[in-house]
Protein backbone atom coordinates (compact mmCIF):
# COMPACT_ATOMS: atom_id res chain seq x y z
CA UNK A 1 0.00 0.00 0.00
CA UNK A 2 1.12 3.53 -0.76
CA UNK A 3 1.92 5.61 2.33
CA UNK A 4 2.84 9.15 3.32
CA UNK A 5 6.56 8.75 2.68
CA UNK A 6 7.53 11.85 4.67
CA UNK A 7 5.93 10.50 7.85
CA UNK A 8 7.31 7.00 7.35
CA UNK A 9 10.82 8.40 6.86
CA UNK A 10 10.89 9.79 10.41
CA UNK A 11 8.82 6.94 11.85
CA UNK A 12 11.58 4.51 10.87
CA UNK A 13 14.25 6.47 12.76
CA UNK A 14 12.66 6.11 16.19
CA UNK A 15 14.59 3.11 17.60
CA UNK A 16 17.93 4.59 16.53
CA UNK A 17 17.13 8.06 17.86
CA UNK A 18 15.80 6.79 21.20
CA UNK A 19 18.69 4.42 21.86
CA UNK A 20 21.09 7.26 21.09
CA UNK A 21 19.29 9.46 23.61
CA UNK A 22 19.59 6.83 26.35
CA UNK A 23 23.33 6.56 25.68
CA UNK A 24 23.67 10.38 25.89
CA UNK A 25 21.36 10.69 28.88
CA UNK A 26 23.63 12.64 31.22
CA UNK A 27 24.82 14.98 28.50
CA UNK A 28 21.30 15.78 27.30
CA UNK A 29 19.81 16.37 30.76
CA UNK A 30 22.70 18.18 32.46
CA UNK A 31 20.98 21.60 32.49
CA UNK A 32 17.80 20.18 34.03
CA UNK A 33 19.64 18.16 36.68
CA UNK A 34 21.60 21.23 37.80
CA UNK A 35 18.43 23.31 38.05
CA UNK A 36 16.58 20.49 39.83
CA UNK A 37 19.32 20.22 42.45
CA UNK A 38 19.29 23.98 42.93
CA UNK A 39 15.49 24.35 43.28
CA UNK A 40 14.80 21.05 45.09
CA UNK A 41 11.18 21.23 43.87
CA UNK A 42 8.17 20.18 45.86
CA UNK A 43 6.06 20.25 42.69
CA UNK A 44 6.93 19.77 39.03
CA UNK A 45 4.66 21.32 36.39
CA UNK A 46 4.83 20.28 32.74
CA UNK A 47 3.42 22.77 30.21
CA UNK A 48 2.87 22.15 26.47
CA UNK A 49 0.33 21.79 23.69
CA UNK A 50 -0.54 19.23 21.02
CA UNK A 51 1.85 16.31 20.63
CA UNK A 52 4.14 17.72 23.33
CA UNK A 53 1.24 17.78 25.81
CA UNK A 54 0.39 14.17 24.92
CA UNK A 55 4.01 13.24 25.64
CA UNK A 56 3.86 14.92 29.04
CA UNK A 57 0.67 13.10 29.99
CA UNK A 58 2.22 9.74 29.11
CA UNK A 59 5.38 10.49 31.14
CA UNK A 60 3.74 11.60 34.40
CA UNK A 61 3.58 8.17 36.14
CA UNK A 62 7.28 7.56 35.49
CA UNK A 63 8.30 11.02 36.70
CA UNK A 64 6.16 10.77 39.84
CA UNK A 65 7.57 7.36 40.75
CA UNK A 66 11.21 8.29 40.29
CA UNK A 67 11.27 11.86 41.61
CA UNK A 68 8.79 11.28 44.45
CA UNK A 69 7.27 14.75 44.05
CA UNK A 70 3.89 15.87 42.79
CA UNK A 71 3.91 16.10 38.97
CA UNK A 72 1.16 17.69 36.90
CA UNK A 73 0.80 18.78 33.29
CA UNK A 74 -1.38 21.48 31.81
CA UNK A 75 -2.07 22.92 28.37
CA UNK A 76 -0.14 26.07 27.56
CA UNK A 77 -3.44 27.85 26.89
CA UNK A 78 -5.10 26.87 30.18
CA UNK A 79 -2.80 27.41 33.13
CA UNK A 80 -3.99 26.65 36.64
CA UNK A 81 -2.67 27.75 40.01
CA UNK A 82 0.89 26.81 40.93
CA UNK A 83 1.23 25.19 44.35
CA UNK A 84 4.04 24.24 46.69
CA UNK A 85 6.86 26.20 48.26
CA UNK A 86 9.35 25.28 45.53
CA UNK A 87 7.64 24.65 42.16
CA UNK A 88 9.62 24.02 38.98
CA UNK A 89 8.15 24.50 35.50
CA UNK A 90 9.09 22.53 32.36
CA UNK A 91 7.98 23.98 29.02
CA UNK A 92 8.14 21.37 26.25
CA UNK A 93 7.88 22.24 22.55
CA UNK A 94 9.27 20.04 19.78
CA UNK A 95 9.24 22.83 17.19
CA UNK A 96 10.15 25.58 19.65
CA UNK A 97 7.79 28.22 18.30
CA UNK A 98 4.30 27.57 19.74
CA UNK A 99 2.67 30.92 20.43
CA UNK A 100 0.60 29.64 23.35
CA UNK A 101 3.71 28.19 25.03
CA UNK A 102 5.50 31.52 24.60
CA UNK A 103 2.49 33.20 26.24
CA UNK A 104 2.54 30.66 29.08
CA UNK A 105 6.24 31.32 29.65
CA UNK A 106 5.46 35.00 30.09
CA UNK A 107 2.59 34.26 32.48
CA UNK A 108 4.79 32.01 34.65
CA UNK A 109 8.00 34.02 34.40
CA UNK A 110 8.27 34.47 38.18
CA UNK A 111 8.82 30.74 38.73
CA UNK A 112 12.02 28.77 38.12
CA UNK A 113 11.68 27.09 34.75
CA UNK A 114 13.44 25.29 31.93
CA UNK A 115 12.46 24.96 28.28
CA UNK A 116 12.95 21.76 26.29
CA UNK A 117 12.79 21.92 22.49
CA UNK A 118 13.70 19.86 19.45
CA UNK A 119 15.48 22.82 17.90
CA UNK A 120 18.51 24.31 19.64
CA UNK A 121 17.94 27.68 17.95
CA UNK A 122 14.29 28.76 18.24
CA UNK A 123 12.15 31.50 19.74
CA UNK A 124 11.36 29.54 22.92
CA UNK A 125 15.06 28.89 23.53
CA UNK A 126 15.90 32.53 22.87
CA UNK A 127 13.53 33.63 25.66
CA UNK A 128 14.80 31.10 28.20
CA UNK A 129 17.36 31.40 30.97
CA UNK A 130 17.51 27.59 31.19
CA UNK A 131 17.17 25.52 28.03
CA UNK A 132 17.97 22.02 26.75
CA UNK A 133 17.32 20.09 23.55
CA UNK A 134 15.25 16.93 23.21
CA UNK A 135 17.95 15.19 21.21
CA UNK A 136 15.92 14.07 18.19
CA UNK A 137 16.87 16.75 15.71
CA UNK A 138 14.49 18.47 13.31
CA UNK A 139 11.29 16.76 12.14
CA UNK A 140 9.70 19.17 9.65
CA UNK A 141 6.68 16.92 8.98
CA UNK A 142 3.52 18.26 10.63
CA UNK A 143 2.31 14.95 12.16
CA UNK A 144 5.19 14.22 14.54
CA UNK A 145 6.35 10.64 15.16
CA UNK A 146 9.92 10.64 16.49
CA UNK A 147 9.16 14.06 17.97
CA UNK A 148 6.57 12.42 20.21
CA UNK A 149 8.55 9.39 21.37
CA UNK A 150 11.70 11.46 21.82
CA UNK A 151 9.74 13.94 23.95
CA UNK A 152 8.55 11.11 26.21
CA UNK A 153 12.07 9.74 26.37
CA UNK A 154 13.69 13.06 27.27
CA UNK A 155 11.20 13.49 30.12
CA UNK A 156 12.03 9.97 31.29
CA UNK A 157 15.76 10.69 31.17
CA UNK A 158 15.34 14.03 32.95
CA UNK A 159 13.54 12.21 35.77
CA UNK A 160 16.05 9.35 35.85
CA UNK A 161 19.13 11.57 36.03
CA UNK A 162 17.56 14.00 38.52
CA UNK A 163 16.41 11.10 40.71
CA UNK A 164 19.91 9.68 40.76
CA UNK A 165 21.32 13.08 41.71
CA UNK A 166 18.66 13.58 44.39
CA UNK A 167 19.10 10.10 45.84
CA UNK A 168 15.56 8.86 45.18
CA UNK A 169 17.03 6.24 42.82
CA UNK A 170 20.10 4.16 43.67
CA UNK A 171 22.86 3.48 41.12
CA UNK A 172 21.80 -0.16 40.67
CA UNK A 173 18.17 0.75 40.00
CA UNK A 174 19.33 3.53 37.68
CA UNK A 175 21.23 1.03 35.53
CA UNK A 176 18.32 -1.42 35.58
CA UNK A 177 15.91 1.26 34.35
CA UNK A 178 18.24 2.23 31.51
CA UNK A 179 18.48 -1.42 30.50
CA UNK A 180 14.69 -1.65 30.59
CA UNK A 181 14.36 1.39 28.35
CA UNK A 182 16.78 -0.14 25.86
CA UNK A 183 14.80 -3.39 25.93
CA UNK A 184 11.62 -1.40 25.29
CA UNK A 185 13.26 0.20 22.25
CA UNK A 186 14.16 -3.28 20.99
CA UNK A 187 10.51 -4.35 21.39
CA UNK A 188 9.46 -1.20 19.58
CA UNK A 189 11.73 -2.07 16.64
CA UNK A 190 10.28 -5.60 16.50
CA UNK A 191 6.72 -4.28 16.60
CA UNK A 192 7.44 -1.86 13.77
CA UNK A 193 8.69 -4.68 11.52
CA UNK A 194 5.79 -6.93 12.48
CA UNK A 195 3.19 -4.27 11.75
CA UNK A 196 4.74 -3.31 8.41
CA UNK A 197 4.46 -6.96 7.34
CA UNK A 198 0.88 -7.17 8.63
CA UNK A 199 -0.10 -3.97 6.79
CA UNK A 200 1.42 -5.28 3.57
CA UNK A 201 -0.75 -8.39 3.87
CA UNK A 202 -4.00 -7.18 5.42
CA UNK A 203 -3.92 -3.37 5.30
CA UNK A 204 -6.19 -3.00 2.27
CA UNK A 205 -9.31 -3.69 4.31
CA UNK A 206 -8.54 -0.76 6.62
CA UNK A 207 -9.50 1.64 3.83
CA UNK A 208 -13.16 0.90 4.66
CA UNK A 209 -12.93 2.24 8.23
CA UNK A 210 -14.71 5.56 8.80
CA UNK A 211 -14.01 6.04 12.53
CA UNK A 212 -11.31 4.77 14.82
CA UNK A 213 -11.27 3.65 18.46
CA UNK A 214 -8.00 2.81 20.24
CA UNK A 215 -8.33 1.05 23.60
CA UNK A 216 -5.51 0.22 25.99
CA UNK A 217 -4.48 0.09 29.63
CA UNK A 218 -2.08 2.15 31.78
CA UNK A 219 0.63 4.19 30.08
CA UNK A 220 -0.10 2.27 26.88
CA UNK A 221 -3.55 3.88 26.83
CA UNK A 222 -1.98 7.32 27.30
CA UNK A 223 0.15 6.74 24.22
CA UNK A 224 -2.93 5.92 22.16
CA UNK A 225 -4.20 9.47 22.64
CA UNK A 226 -1.30 10.56 20.48
CA UNK A 227 -2.22 7.79 18.04
CA UNK A 228 -5.64 9.40 17.60
CA UNK A 229 -4.02 12.73 16.85
CA UNK A 230 -2.04 11.10 14.06
CA UNK A 231 -5.24 9.71 12.48
CA UNK A 232 -6.94 13.10 12.76
CA UNK A 233 -3.97 14.88 11.19
CA UNK A 234 -3.61 12.47 8.27
CA UNK A 235 -6.67 10.33 7.48
CA UNK A 236 -8.95 13.08 8.88
CA UNK A 237 -11.59 10.67 10.17
CA UNK A 238 -12.94 10.71 13.74
CA UNK A 239 -10.56 8.98 16.17
CA UNK A 240 -10.78 8.49 19.93
CA UNK A 241 -8.74 6.63 22.55
CA UNK A 242 -9.83 5.19 25.88
CA UNK A 243 -8.57 3.34 28.89
CA UNK A 244 -10.30 -0.05 28.67
CA UNK A 245 -13.02 0.38 31.28
CA UNK A 246 -13.79 3.91 30.07
CA UNK A 247 -14.53 2.54 26.61
CA UNK A 248 -17.22 0.33 28.12
CA UNK A 249 -18.88 3.27 29.88
CA UNK A 250 -20.43 4.90 26.82
CA UNK A 251 -18.14 4.94 23.75
CA UNK A 252 -18.88 1.29 22.91
CA UNK A 253 -22.44 2.38 22.07
CA UNK A 254 -21.09 4.30 19.05
CA UNK A 255 -19.51 1.22 17.43
CA UNK A 256 -20.92 0.14 14.08
CA UNK A 257 -19.88 -1.66 10.89
CA UNK A 258 -17.63 1.24 9.83
CA UNK A 259 -15.77 1.30 13.16
CA UNK A 260 -12.15 0.23 13.45
CA UNK A 261 -11.37 -1.01 16.98
CA UNK A 262 -7.69 -1.44 17.89
CA UNK A 263 -7.20 -3.22 21.23
CA UNK A 264 -3.94 -3.27 23.21
CA UNK A 265 -4.47 -5.69 26.15
CA UNK A 266 -2.31 -5.21 29.23
CA UNK A 267 -2.51 -5.68 32.98
CA UNK A 268 -3.34 -8.88 34.84
CA UNK A 269 -4.97 -11.99 33.43
CA UNK A 270 -8.46 -10.93 34.52
CA UNK A 271 -8.08 -7.63 32.68
CA UNK A 272 -6.71 -9.35 29.60
CA UNK A 273 -9.62 -11.80 29.59
CA UNK A 274 -12.00 -8.84 29.50
CA UNK A 275 -10.09 -7.51 26.49
CA UNK A 276 -10.45 -10.89 24.76
CA UNK A 277 -14.19 -10.97 25.44
CA UNK A 278 -14.55 -7.45 24.05
CA UNK A 279 -12.73 -8.43 20.84
CA UNK A 280 -14.98 -11.46 20.51
CA UNK A 281 -18.19 -9.51 21.09
CA UNK A 282 -17.41 -6.41 19.08
CA UNK A 283 -16.04 -8.51 16.23
CA UNK A 284 -19.61 -9.66 15.61
CA UNK A 285 -20.70 -6.06 15.03
CA UNK A 286 -17.51 -4.42 13.73
CA UNK A 287 -15.54 -6.49 11.22
CA UNK A 288 -12.52 -4.23 11.69
CA UNK A 289 -11.64 -5.35 15.22
CA UNK A 290 -7.95 -6.00 15.88
CA UNK A 291 -5.97 -7.10 18.93
CA UNK A 292 -2.28 -6.36 19.54
CA UNK A 293 -0.98 -8.74 22.19
CA UNK A 294 2.29 -9.90 23.72
CA UNK A 295 0.77 -13.28 24.61
CA UNK A 296 1.49 -14.79 21.21
CA UNK A 297 4.20 -14.55 18.57
CA UNK A 298 1.73 -15.66 15.91
CA UNK A 299 0.12 -13.00 13.75
CA UNK A 300 -3.21 -13.51 11.99
CA UNK A 301 -5.66 -11.24 10.23
CA UNK A 302 -7.23 -10.05 13.49
CA UNK A 303 -4.55 -10.76 16.12
CA UNK A 304 -1.09 -9.21 15.85
CA UNK A 305 1.65 -10.60 18.06
CA UNK A 306 3.84 -7.82 19.47
CA UNK A 307 6.56 -7.66 22.11
CA UNK A 308 6.67 -5.82 25.42
CA UNK A 309 9.06 -5.67 28.34
CA UNK A 310 6.20 -6.10 30.81
CA UNK A 311 7.06 -2.74 32.39
CA UNK A 312 4.42 -0.03 32.26
CA UNK A 313 6.92 2.70 31.34
CA UNK A 314 7.91 1.16 27.99
CA UNK A 315 4.40 0.53 26.68
CA UNK A 316 4.28 4.05 25.29
CA UNK A 317 7.09 3.14 22.86
CA UNK A 318 5.84 -0.37 22.15
CA UNK A 319 2.28 0.75 21.32
CA UNK A 320 2.52 4.14 19.64
CA UNK A 321 4.32 2.89 16.53
CA UNK A 322 1.14 1.03 15.49
CA UNK A 323 -1.21 4.01 15.02
CA UNK A 324 1.66 6.17 13.73
CA UNK A 325 2.28 3.82 10.82
CA UNK A 326 -1.42 3.10 10.36
CA UNK A 327 -2.05 6.82 9.88
CA UNK A 328 0.70 7.21 7.29
CA UNK A 329 -0.33 4.17 5.24
CA UNK A 330 -4.09 4.74 5.24
CA UNK A 331 -3.58 8.40 4.33
CA UNK A 332 -1.51 7.35 1.34
CA UNK A 333 -3.95 4.62 0.31
CA UNK A 334 -6.93 6.97 0.43
CA UNK A 335 -5.03 9.77 -1.28
CA UNK A 336 -5.83 12.27 1.48
CA UNK A 337 -3.91 15.49 0.95
CA UNK A 338 -1.69 16.97 3.65
CA UNK A 339 -2.91 20.07 5.44
CA UNK A 340 -6.26 21.82 5.35
CA UNK A 341 -7.55 25.04 3.70
CA UNK A 342 -9.49 25.74 6.92
CA UNK A 343 -6.32 25.40 9.01
CA UNK A 344 -4.32 27.56 6.62
CA UNK A 345 -6.94 30.31 6.56
CA UNK A 346 -7.43 30.36 10.32
CA UNK A 347 -3.74 30.29 11.27
CA UNK A 348 -3.04 33.09 8.80
CA UNK A 349 -5.40 35.20 10.91
CA UNK A 350 -4.57 33.69 14.32
CA UNK A 351 -1.08 32.10 14.16
CA UNK A 352 -0.24 29.12 16.34
CA UNK A 353 3.50 29.36 15.57
CA UNK A 354 5.73 32.37 16.18
CA UNK A 355 6.88 34.05 12.95
CA UNK A 356 5.50 31.13 10.87
CA UNK A 357 7.77 28.65 12.66
CA UNK A 358 7.26 24.88 12.97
Amino acid sequence: MESNANIVKYWKTQPTVLSGMVKRSRELTKEFVELYREVKPTHLYLVASGTSLNAEEAAIPFLTELLQVDVACMPSSYLHNIHGSRPLIVFLSQGGSSTNTLKAMEALKDYPAITVTGEEVCEIAARSSHHMVIGCGEEPVGPKTVGYTASVMILYLMALEAALAAGTVAEKEYEEIKECLMEGISCMDHNMKTFVSWMDRYGKELEKIKKYFFVGHGSGAAALKEGCLKILETVKYPASSYEFEEYLHGPILAADQETGLFLFPAGGEEERERFRKLAECQGKYSAYTYTFTDQTEETTEKVIGIRRTGRDCTEVFENIVIPQYLAAVVQGALGVADGSPLYDEYTAICPTKYNNGK
